[in-house]
């Protein structure tokens, strides 16, 4: 074999090797899977966006519960003070 053409073959090979390896340890990725996650990653934050305008609308629900019962106990103290002993 002439050494013109081995030289390019073994330099071919060590670089398939090379990436091989570092795609087996984990190191390099297929462009899909990197997709994939940066769509789980998007629906993951729409997610929690959801979840953090549920929670804030449940707060403000809980703070107009407490606001209701307190004029109510305001009101049913009110009455008995003006009724007398």
């Amino acid at each position: 074999m002439d050494s013109s053409l081995i030289t390019p073959l073994v330099t071919g090979g060590g670089v398939a090797g090379v990436f091989c390896i570092l795609f087996i340890l984990g190191v390099i990725y297929p462009r899909s899977v990197i997709t994939d996650l940066k769509t789980e990653i998007a629906e993951l934050k729409a997610a929690l966006a959801q979840e953090r305008e549920a929670s804030r609308a449940s707060v403000t629900a809980a703070s107009a519960t407490r606001d209701i019962l307190a004029a109510l106990q305001y009101g049913r103290d009110a009455g008995r003070e003006k009724a007398g002993p």
